[in-house]
């Protein structure tokens, strides 16, 4: 048996990279043959990147071939990949536009779609979050003045 699978898994926007992995069930030294929309692509690894266009709708296979017996495994089903579109923008926003020490407030991100998780970050967006929350909001309590700085989400 042969199966491919996708990571990251969920909604592709174009540019983003994702990784396709092989598994073949039984026996080893297997070479990985790809294809994509039933094309045969050149034979490589077991994983395979791909960096998604804006219009692309694709269905991805793999197939292991070996010398001994077996020489070949079963074409895996296909792995639909379709790509949603532009990846939406983020905005954030206060329910105050002047904080006082000892103060609370709230941060809220604006996305065109459902279903995100918020990542929070203070300064710059390549450090650590400083927050992960599932809904569109971030209260910071008791505000002093090491909370202050640009946030993004």
């Amino acid at each position: 048996m042969t199966s491919v699978s996708v990571s990251p898994h969920g909604l592709l926007y174009s540019g983003e990279t994702v990784t396709l992995q092989c598994d073949i069930s039984d026996y080893t030294d297997w070479t990985y043959w790809w294809y994509r929309n039933k094309q045969l692509l050149s034979p490589g690894s077991p994983s395979k990147t791909i960096t998604t266009l804006s219009d692309q709708v694709s269905q991805y296979q793999c197939q292991g071939r070996r010398t001994d017996r077996p020489q070949s495994s079963q074409r895996s089903v296909s792995l639909h990949i379709s790509v949603t579109g532009i990846k939406p923008k983020a905005k954030v926003s206060s329910d105050k536009k002047d904080i006082l020490i000892g103060d609370s407030m709230t941060l809220t991100c604006t996305v065109e779609s459902s279903g995100w998780r918020f990542y929070w970050y203070r300064h710059r967006q390549d450090s650590e979050p400083v927050a992960t929350t599932s809904g569109s909001s971030y209260t910071l309590s008791q505000v002093s003045v090491s909370d202050g700085g640009q946030y993004r989400c």
